[in-house]
């Protein structure tokens, strides 16, 4: 974690305490992760407003920057592939200073709205932004967090969502995130995301530029940034608020679940409980990501079952055959524990799909893929959870 991170961070909760306030704490009975019809119109209608808002910020800070770049076009002369290097040296440098500005302001105002949205959000679905958090806090904090409050942990992973801040790649309770990922990918996934507006734009211009003819396009080609900036923020608007709203609502879904899952075993043997550990960290391991929803789900896990003695928990080999070892009854549990975190985080990726057909075939199950995914849209939708949609997984 950076320092500028933090700062950037630490302004976000600051700006949630002065809206919210300490003394605002719905009742923590209510199920958090429940939304009514009132509450869901409540939160449309926020994101809607959010995401126009970043469209009309990303356009209006990208037209003005089109406008800089057509009126230093004659810098470059009426060809400016015949300009001299001077000539564009000048005209990059002055585009450069009028861009600057606009860039700065444009993340300004596209990060205010994100984390005033979130605030909005969690307001209307009546969820405590600061709350004590006396089980596992020490895992949700990043290095650096000594000197944070207690309640604020909660505040400040919704902050993280609405500042796309990556998930700390560090291992927690012996599970490494990235103990399967290829660096290199990763590294290419995080380049390609983080330039994907250039990216963008750099196609655009080629491909009309093809089919119009440079002399055609030359004149108003910069516009051709304002409807691509408008859309990437909203759709990084969109993603931000969706992301905070999983997080806001995942811990308690999560608690809610495992309470089902556990019901038929008040006192799950040494085996199960390795079991449901191992299918956590499996799923860690497959999302390469540990998601904050995750953290919570551990934590729960773990006041709920105890400690397990068990080594390597992120070895998904190792929990096959721990499944293989268990009772019927026992592997319905797992199977369970695993779909509920590879579902926690929002998404089912490739590896997490893999991994749940291969655990489902050696238990002698069909692999659920539409039941995953109605429970998925559960979890999304804020619906009701019911220990229905479990057994549904493993008729």
């Amino acid at each position: 974690m950076t320092q500028k991170r933090r700062v950037v961070e630490a302004l976000a909760v600051r700006y949630f305490k002065r809206r919210a306030g300490k003394a605002a704490r719905p009742d923590a009975r209510d199920p958090v992760h429940f939304l009514n019809p009132d509450e869901r119109r409540a939160l449309r209608r926020i994101e809607y407003l959010a995401v126009g808002r970043a469209a009309v910020v990303g356009a209006v800070c990208a037209g003005l920057g089109a406008v800089a770049n057509v009126a230093l076009q004659p810098l470059l002369g009426d060809d400016p592939s015949a300009a001299s290097w001077g000539a564009w040296a000048e005209f990059l440098l002055l585009t450069l200073l009028a861009a600057l500005p606009l860039v700065a302001v444009e993340l300004s105002l596209i990060y205010w709205n994100a984390i005033d949205s979130v605030h909005q959000l969690a307001a209307a679905a009546g969820l405590p932004l600061f709350r004590a958090k006396e089980v596992g806090q020490d895992v949700v904090r990043h290095e650096g967090d000594d000197g944070d409050d207690e309640d604020e942990i909660f505040a400040a992973v919704l902050a993280r969502a609405a500042l796309e801040i990556p998930n700390p790649p560090r291992p927690m309770f012996g599970i490494d995130p990235r103990r399967e990922a290829s660096r290199l990918r990763i590294l290419l996934a995080t380049l390609v995301y983080k330039a994907k507006v250039s990216l963008t734009k750099f196609v655009a211009r080629t491909l009309l530029t093809r089919i119009f003819g440079r002399a055609a396009l030359r004149a108003w080609i910069p516009f051709v940034a304002v409807p691509i900036t408008a859309l990437w923020d909203a759709l990084v608007c969109r993603r931000a608020l969706r992301e905070a709203r999983l997080r806001a609502i995942g811990p308690s879904a999560a608690s809610e679940l495992l309470g089902f899952v556990l019901a038929p075993h008040p006192e799950p043997s040494p085996a199960l409980r390795e079991a449901l550990m191992r299918a956590v960290g499996t799923a860690v391991v497959r999302s390469r990501d540990f998601h904050p929803n995750l953290i919570e789900l551990l934590d729960d896990l773990k006041r709920r079952i105890g400690e397990t003695d068990a080594e390597a928990l992120d070895d998904a080999p190792r929990f096959i055959e721990c499944l293989r070892r268990l009772l019927p009854a026992e592997q319905k549990a797992a199977l369970h524990t695993l779909v509920i975190a590879c579902v926690l985080d929002g998404r089912v990726r490739q590896g997490e799909r893999a991994i749940m057909t291969r655990a489902f075939r050696v238990c002698g199950r069909p692999p659920p893929r539409i039941q995953v995914l109605v429970l998925q849209r559960a979890l999304l939708s804020g619906d009701q959870l019911a220990p229905k949609m479990l057994d549904l997984l493993t008729p």
